[in-house]
């Protein structure tokens, strides 16, 4: 791992690594939590299974989004 002059991690990459740290957490947590909202929306509505899966593919297209702005902001 890259350090700086006095042997310690600088601030940008202690930042970067949690930002990489971060993606395979939202790549999980967007469709998961996408899923379970679409049930609790189909065990109001009664659309059984369409509002699950749009649900998680909503989730999907969220946690792709943030993924997407946040190597954006890091290579600017």
């Amino acid at each position: 791992m890259l350090r700086g002059k006095d042997g310690k991690r600088t601030g940008k990459q202690i930042r970067d690594i949690g930002n990489y740290t971060l993606i395979p957490t939202m790549m999980a947590v967007g469709p998961v939590l996408g899923y379970y909202l679409g049930r609790l929306a189909e065990k109001k509505w009664g659309l059984d299974p369409w509002l699950s899966f749009g649900g998680a593919m909503f989730g999907l297209a969220a946690a792709g989004r943030q993924i997407y702005l946040i190597l954006t902001r890091r290579n600017q």
